[in-house]
C-alpha cells in the first residue's frame, strides 16, 4: 500500500510583475544588439577583419541568447494544457541545443579562415576596425546595463553574463585597430580571431552541454542526488529512501521524485509536507512526487525502477 503527494509551485502577481519586466529589459537589450550586430558585420566586411568577424558571430551568439531567454520568460506565464502537462518549458531547451550547434559551425568557420589567412595574411583596414569594435563595445555596454537590475533572474543573468564576455571581444578588435594603425602585422587579425573564436566555443560548450543534460534528463549540475536523498531521510518518521530521481524541467524548473519508507505510526500526511518544503526550501524542486511506504509492505516499482541513491 502506497500514498502518492504532489507539490508544484504556483504564480502570484508579483513573479507576474518580474516576468513583465525582464521580458521588457529583455527586449530592449535584444534590439540593441541585434541592430549593432549588423552594423558589426558590414563593418567586418568593409575592414577586411577576420577579428570583427568573429565578433560579430559572438554578437550573433548574444542576440540568440537574449531571444531564447524571452522566449523563455513568456513561456513562464503560459499555462500547462492537456498535452503538455508541464507546459512549454522545454521550447528553450530545444532553442538552446540548435543556439550551440550553430555556435560550433560558426566557430569551424572562423577557425578555416584564419588557417587560410595565417600563411598569406589580408591588409586590414584599421580606422573603420577601431570604430566599428567601439560601436560594439558600447551596444555591449547598453545591453549590459539593460539587463543589470534583473539578475535575480537566471536567464537575465545568463544573458548579461554573455553581453560582458562579447564586450571582451569588442575590446580585442579595438585592440588590434590601434595595432594596425602603428604596424603591418596583418598576422595579428588571425590570431585576435582565434582568440575571440575561443569565447564563442566555450559559450558553446556550456550550452550544449546544460541543454543535453535537461533533455537526457539528467540531473541539474547544482543539485546532487545524494544530497535530495539524504535531505528526505532526515526527515522525522522516515526510514529510508529510495528510486530518488531529480530533473530539469527547463532551467531554472527542477522536479523530483522518491520512495520513502516511514515507520509504522508515522504521520503520513506530514511527512509528505514536510518532505515537500525541504526539497522546495533546500533544493529548488518545484513539483515533487513522493510515494510512501511501510517497512512491512514491498515497493510497488522494485522489478524495474527501485535502486538506492549511490547505485550505478
Amino acid at each position: 500500500m502506497s500514498e502518492h503527494g504532489h507539490d508544484d509551485h504556483t504564480h502570484d502577481d508579483g513573479h507576474a510583475h518580474d516576468h513583465g519586466g525582464n521580458q521588457r529589459a529583455l527586449a530592449v537589450a535584444l534590439a540593441i544588439n541585434t541592430v549593432f550586430f549588423v552594423v558589426e558585420l558590414a563593418g567586418a566586411l568593409y575592414a577586411n577583419s577576420l577579428t570583427l568577424l568573429a565578433d560579430a558571430a559572438h554578437m550573433l551568439t548574444d542576440s540568440g541568447s537574449l531571444a531564447l531567454a524571452l522566449l523563455a520568460a513568456y513561456l513562464a506565464t503560459r499555462a500547462a494544457d492537456r498535452r503538455r502537462t508541464y507546459g512549454y518549458q522545454r521550447v528553450e531547451i530545444l532553442g538552446a541545443l540548435a543556439n550551440g550547434v550553430a555556435l560550433v559551425a560558426i566557430v569551424v568557420y572562423v577557425a578555416y579562415e584564419a588557417f587560410a589567412r595565417y600563411g598569406d595574411p589580408q591588409p586590414v583596414k584599421a580606422v573603420p576596425t577601431i570604430l566599428v569594435g567601439a560601436l560594439g563595445l558600447a551596444a555591449n555596454l547598453a545591453g549590459a546595463y539593460v539587463l543589470h537590475g534583473g539578475q535575480e533572474n537566471l536567464n537575465v543573468k545568463g544573458a548579461y553574463l554573455h553581453l560582458l564576455a562579447d564586450a571582451a571581444g569588442s575590446v580585442a578588435a579595438i585592440a588590434l585597430g590601434v595595432a594596425l594603425y602603428f604596424t603591418d602585422l596583418y598576422v595579428l587579425d588571425v590570431l585576435f580571431s582565434l582568440c575571440i573564436a575561443g569565447l564563442v566555443l566555450y559559450s558553446a560548450k556550456d550550452l550544449l552541454r546544460e541543454s543535453l543534460n535537461i533533455l537526457l534528463q539528467g540531473a541539474p549540475s547544482d543539485v546532487a542526488v545524494e544530497d535530495v536523498a539524504g535531505t528526505l531521510a532526515a526527515i522525522d518518521g522516515v526510514r529510508d529512501v529510495h528510486d530518488v530521481h531529480v530533473w530539469a524541467l527547463a532551467s531554472e524548473q527542477y522536479a523530483c521524485s522518491a520512495h520513502v519508507v516511514v515507520e509504522a505510526d508515522a504521520d503520513r500526511d506530514a511527512v509528505l509536507e514536510r518532505a515537500r518544503h525541504a526539497l522546495g526550501a533546500e533544493h529548488g524542486v518545484g513539483h515533487a512526487t513522493i510515494q510512501v511506504e511501510t517497512e512491512a509492505g514491498d515497493c510497488e516499482t522494485a522489478d524495474f525502477d527501485c535502486y538506492a541513491p549511490g547505485d550505478d
